[in-house]
């Protein structure tokens, strides 16, 4: 049992269904409509606070989905599972979840235990993102690690959102 809305596929869904309605209001302030088939769900993003705490999400998710990818990035554990029956909520599937350690020396008080973002992946990555920065979408930062891209919005209302051009732990 962990303190994150992980241990089923129920709880999972009860706290998705007010997250994402915030995460649709959020993307449709930035004139992005996230249920144009453009885009599709690739994962959520769990920030948890200690080792301790990425061990029993580690167990909880084992429950409900398999270990795809497992690697240490930025100096930290990063995991990324696939849930054994994929979520779909308001129109959005979600067949993955990430979880992360904190960075090391990071400062706990800031960091935002539970979903810290919702990523899709979008086939026209490029364009899209020429076409956010034109239209003044505040973006937070915008990563390209070997032609696997990505970038994040700003944090707004507590979300975050991540464009891919690829899904997330599905590399060769």
């Amino acid at each position: 049992m962990t303190n994150y809305p992980i241990n089923s596929i129920p709880e999972i869904n009860s706290f998705l269904e007010p997250y994402l309605n915030s995460v649709l209001t959020m993307a449709n302030k930035l004139n992005i409509n996230l249920l144009d088939k453009r885009f599709s769900g690739d994962h959520l993003g769990l920030q948890v606070l200690s080792k301790k705490e990425f061990d029993e999400c580690h167990s909880a998710l084992l429950k409900n989905s398999e270990m795809i990818h497992d690697a240490i990035i930025h100096e930290r554990r990063n995991r990324i599972y696939r849930f054994k029956k994929i979520l779909s909520l308001k129109g959005i599937t979600i067949p993955k979840i990430e979880i992360f350690e904190p960075k090391p020396n990071a400062d706990i008080s800031k960091l935002r235990p539970s979903i810290e973002h919702i990523a899709f992946y979008i086939k026209d990555y490029d364009s899209f993102l020429k076409e956010c920065k034109n239209n003044n979408v505040p973006i937070d930062k915008s990563i390209d690690t070997n032609g696997s891209k990505f970038f994040k919005t700003k944090l707004i209302d507590n979300i975050e959102i991540e464009f891919r051009n690829d899904s997330l732990g599905e590399w060769d």
